[in-house]
């Protein structure tokens, strides 16, 4: 009977873990439980487990800081990582500690079973297994194999930062000097037995080159292509092989995209080539017109996306009106393809602006005091998992349908009154460029329309009442900031600030300075 703790700080959690193992009764017991790493560690030496289920994100002492005591005080302790979402670092934190495997909440009864099942065959040949390697060279020989395969990929992920002489004899040409060009393939659509090592080994590139599926991405695979020391052939070479690439992708009906890296010297440069392939995947041109074999330059300047909807679009996710959003999220992705030079990065950068305007109007709604201005740390890793035009619309346009279900129950808009929620509007974006045209076609209505029923229903024009609101902000900016009179004007809506004198002049019959000088002297 093989003894286990479960280390999660949510008691839920937990019990459905032990629950969903009670099929296992007979092999597996749980012999301890554990809210926090700090509870867990004390519980694991108290209780001495054949294995550890754990969370990472716990309190006091969370899922890294744990993983990184047991790979030093309990190095041959099998762990079963569990995360909520994925995340790179987890995920690195858990290879390093040579954990069994990473598996996501919420995960299936049959998932934790075959997981547990096979750490139960680990412990079972283990001793097994180190005579076999000690004894019989083939297996040695698959050991040290599998040992160099997990150690170059750990230096492409930047899991791996000391050097290692290459153990196996498949490989051993590796310790020679050599050149070196990584390839990170994307697949978008790809079934689970791709035939692509067997492919490129058909085509003859067996001898210098090492293929290496992600350790727990399926859409991506790496392949690190060896040439001699000083080869001529670098380029030609580096276009044949993305040529056989293509054509495997092409004959399989995989939509693929490849990014290559320039050429270094060592094995201890995988992680920087790592990063000059995703930034190649990141500066393909989202018009349709690019190629799917991406080279590492310098990245060029980032371009200026001007979507002329975006302030619509934002008021539709305030407002709630889902179909409307997903039909201008297409047509938000129509643009970008319009745009000239625009890449995905481009459309990652502005996608993660929007994505933040979304959160500060759910912060306004729910009143969360959460630090406004910057992207979703989770969201901001999962984007860098896509390289696809196609998978980072899927992605937002589902983001942005979230939000505006979540904001459809809570909307200021849904009221019935046409004038109180056009009020609504001015009084909360009176900073903005507010053309009555503009804002009568938020609500659906003509300018005409919106004038009269404007006019009759407060006794003022649109754009008196506009005008109205942002001296009411300009006085409180001069009543308690010291901002430069540009700045004020700028803040309250106004791009000309001769205008904004004018207007704050027969608004209240003097002029910023003087009103400033007013308040503040206490004449007022």
């Amino acid at each position: 009977m093989y003894r286990y703790i479960v280390i999660d700080d949510e008691s839920l959690i937990r019990k459905g873990t032990i629950k969903k193992l009670s099929a296992l009764s007979e092999q597996v017991v749980c012999c301890g439980e554990a809210e926090n790493g700090q509870k867990g560690i004390e519980l694991i030496e108290e209780q001495r487990p054949d294995f550890v289920i754990l969370d990472m994100y716990m309190p006091v002492m969370n899922g890294v800081e744990l993983l990184s005591y047991l790979s030093e005080h309990f190095p041959d302790l099998p762990l079963i990582v569990v995360s909520g979402y994925r995340n790179f670092d987890y995920i690195k934190q858990a290879i390093t500690s040579k954990a069994v495997d990473y598996i996501l909440k919420p995960f299936s009864a049959k998932e934790i079973q075959k997981t547990v099942l096979s750490t139960i065959n680990a412990l079972k040949t283990k001793e097994h297994l180190k005579t076999q390697i000690s004894s019989v060279q083939e297996d040695r020989e698959k050991a040290y194999y599998d040992l160099d395969i997990n150690f170059l990929r750990g230096q492409i992920l930047g899991y791996e930062s000391d050097s290692q002489t290459i153990l196996s004899e498949k490989l051993k040409f590796i310790n020679s000097r050599h050149q070196l060009i990584l390839f990170t393939l994307y697949l978008m659509n790809f079934s689970a037995n791709l035939g692509l090592e067997e492919w490129l080994r058909e085509n003859g590139f067996s001898e210098f080159m090492v293929y290496l599926p992600h350790p727990s991405m399926e859409q991506f695979r790496f392949i690190i292509l060896f040439l001699p020391m000083g080869s001529r052939q670098t380029d030609a070479n580096i276009e044949q092989f993305s040529e056989i690439i293509l054509l495997w992708a092409y004959r399989q009906n995989y939509d693929i995209r490849i990014g290559v890296s320039g050429c270094h010297d060592n094995i201890s440069q995988l992680n920087t080539a790592f990063g000059e392939t995703t930034e190649a995947l990141d500066e393909q041109s989202v018009s349709g017109l690019g190629h799917k074999c991406c080279f590492y330059k310098e990245p060029g300047k980032r371009i200026s996306l001007n979507w002329p909807l975006q302030e619509e679009f934002l008021f539709r996710i305030e407002s709630g009106e889902d179909e409307k959003v997903r039909l201008m999220t297409e047509e938000l992705f129509d643009y970008y393809k319009t745009v000239p030079g625009c890449t995905l990065k481009d459309v990652k950068q502005n996608c993660e602006y929007l994505s933040v305007q979304c959160q500060l109007i759910l912060n306004y709604y729910l009143n969360q005091k959460e630090e406004a201005g910057k992207p979703s740390h989770n969201m901001h890793a999962i984007i860098n998992t896509l390289y696809s035009v196609e998978d980072v619309k899927k992605y937002y346009q589902q983001f942005f349908l979230n939000i505006t279900a979540m904001l459809r129950p809570q909307s200021v808009y849904g009221g019935s009154d046409l004038i109180d929620k056009i009020k609504i509007y001015v009084d909360n974006n009176y900073y903005k460029d507010l053309p009555r045209d503009f804002v009568a076609s938020l609500f659906y209505i003509n300018s005409s329309y919106l004038s009269q029923a404007f006019k009759k229903r407060t006794g003022e024009k649109y754009i008196d009442y506009l005008n109205r609101v942002r001296i009411e902000k300009a006085k409180e900016l001069l009543e308690t900031t010291n901002f430069k009179m540009y700045q004020i004007s700028k803040n309250v809506g106004y791009e000309n600030p001769k205008y904004f004198f004018r207007i704050f002049k027969k608004k209240t019959g003097m002029t910023p300075e003087q009103y400033q000088e007013s308040v503040r002297g206490g004449a007022m």
